[in-house]
């Protein structure tokens, strides 16, 4: 039997809906990635390619850039620093943020909705207004120009985000369990680590994602806080930048440097961090 005309005009606004949609996304995602894709590239252009026009989208790649910075930049001494800080503030603000989350999520008292707004509010405060009060107490305490100042400034915001981000997850989760547990004679610790911690492995990683994201990225306190041996690699970007000129090639190439552990980490953890997201503070 013939499909009828009503069938048929369905089918095609379905295909056409689905391939409206297809494009749209591919859109977005151009756009979205052009600035990478022109970072990345322009990384592998000789100095004088950079400012052709119009641009060239295909030319013979170099090295030159990537051999410069290694060889003239102490691109390793900042990379580790970067390292140093966004590990140890990733894992402050986990040992910090993830106990409070849990207790605000399972004890009722009064406040506790005023608790949480100001703790987020901490992480909506810019970042000048605590810079040099901050600054005035790790002079005074001899920690300027190291890492531990850094990290310290960055837990405080990090936290924040993280006690945020993971009572909204404990709050999902269902309290069942630990009371089970609890029953069958486990102490609050022990079900908290043992039953809670498991289940929330990917609202941690997310967490942990994001706590390393905005602290490998931090500008501000590290320019503020570091001395040169303590430098990271934002601020080691910056050394491109002349009285005269600046060295395109040389900072998109540290750039390219700067986001390549971060893409790798994040597509590995891909899985935990999109369902981190969907079932903890954003839902």
């Amino acid at each position: 039997m013939m499909s009828s005309p009503l069938g048929q005009h369905l089918r095609w606004a379905k295909l056409g809906s689905g391939m409206m949609r297809t494009i749209i996304i591919a859109v977005l995602v151009v756009f979205l990635l052009f600035p990478v894709i022109w970072l990345v590239t322009t990384s592998f252009k000789e100095r004088i390619d950079v400012f052709q026009l119009p641009p060239q989208w295909i030319f013979q790649p170099t090295m030159s850039n990537f051999e410069y910075v290694f060889d003239k930049k102490p691109i390793e001494m900042w990379t580790l620093n970067s390292l140093i800080i966004s590990v140890g503030t990733t894992i402050l603000s986990l040992l910090l943020g993830v106990p409070a989350a849990y207790t605000l999520a399972r004890r009722k008292f009064r406040g506790k909705s005023l608790l949480i707004t100001s703790i987020l509010l901490i992480r909506a405060l810019p970042p000048v207004v605590i810079l040099i009060p901050f600054r005035v107490l790790m002079n005074s305490v001899g920690l300027i120009g190291t890492h531990t100042a850094v990290i310290l400034i960055d837990t405080i915001y990090n936290a924040a985000f993280t006690v945020w981000l993971m009572v909204g997850y404990f709050e999902a989760m269902p309290v069942e369990i630990e009371e089970a547990a609890c029953v069958d004679g486990c102490s609050y610790f022990r079900t908290f680590r043992a039953i809670a911690l498991p289940l929330a492995t990917p609202g941690l990683v997310t967490a942990a994602l994001f706590s390393l994201i905005l602290s490998w990225n931090d500008f501000l306190f590290a320019l503020s806080l570091t001395s040169p041996p303590s430098a990271t690699l934002p601020l080691g970007i910056l050394s491109t930048f002349g009285m005269l000129s600046v060295g395109w090639t040389y900072m998109t190439s540290m750039c390219t440097i700067a986001i390549l552990p971060l893409l790798l980490i994040a597509l590995f953890l891909q899985k935990y961090y999109v369902q981190g997201l969907t079932f903890g503070g954003v839902k």
